[in-house]
């Protein structure tokens, strides 16, 4: 059964893994349709700049996702409150990043303000479309511990890669390491009370089957 439940896990893992690959993809072909139209309409130093503030705003949404990523982190290994100033650093410059990104969205805009309203109207909503799939995108990161996409496409650029932005599951797996042993030493404890008589031995047992149970379908 727990195998079962775990193959099930991974298969819904892969799921989402395609599921975040595809979103990727739709929106890499809103941008080249976007430069496309620049193009045809206002040629080839109009794409070129239209060019420069997407790669901009991925710029700063590499940014945006590591240090959501980090956030994630922080929530998963509940830190102290005595380091809540660094989850509202976090939190500000995931905030920072994001702005940035919008700077750089309604100066798309407003260029495409050039061509005409309709398509000023157009492309505001095609941008407000690539929002809400990066903010689905996020949603995806968090349940399949931001892992990367299907089809090649990876959550990462020149400023993240390295051996301290290796991703966030090698950090999790740290953390849970920590955890597993704060849970042997719990169940070694109590096996020494129930040895030496101060609780039962079936208050022991059932302690020591729902930790080993909630490690297993954790996958700890």
């Amino acid at each position: 059964m727990v195998q079962r439940e775990r193959n099930a896990a991974d298969i819904s893992s892969k799921l989402r893994r395609l599921w975040k690959g595809t979103l990727y993809t739709g929106i890499i072909g809103a941008y080249i349709f976007l430069l496309g139209m620049f193009f045809v309409h206002e040629g080839w130093q109009s794409a070129l700049l239209v060019l420069f503030l997407i790669c901009l705003a991925q710029l700063f949404r590499y940014i945006a996702n590591d240090v959501d990523r980090l956030g994630w982190l922080m929530n998963e290994m509940n830190i102290s409150e005595e380091q809540s100033e660094v989850k509202q650093y976090q939190s500000k410059m995931f905030l920072l990043s994001f702005s940035l990104i919008q700077f750089s969205n309604i100066a798309i805009i407003y260029k495409t303000h050039s061509i005409s309203t309709a398509y000023l109207i157009f492309v505001g909503i095609g941008i407000l479309i690539i929002e809400v799939t990066f903010r689905q995108i996020r949603n995806v990161n968090q349940s399949i511990d931001y892992e990367t996409a299907s089809y090649g496409i990876k959550d990462s650029g020149p400023i993240t890669d390295g051996p301290a932005m290796q991703g966030a599951k090698g950090e999790k797996e740290k953390s849970l390491e920590s955890i597993n042993e704060k849970i042997d030493k719990k169940i070694a404890k109590l096996r020494e009370m129930a040895e030496q008589g101060d609780i039962s031995q079936k208050a022991y047992e059932n302690v020591r089957d729902r930790e080993l149970v909630n490690r297993i379908m954790k996958g700890q």
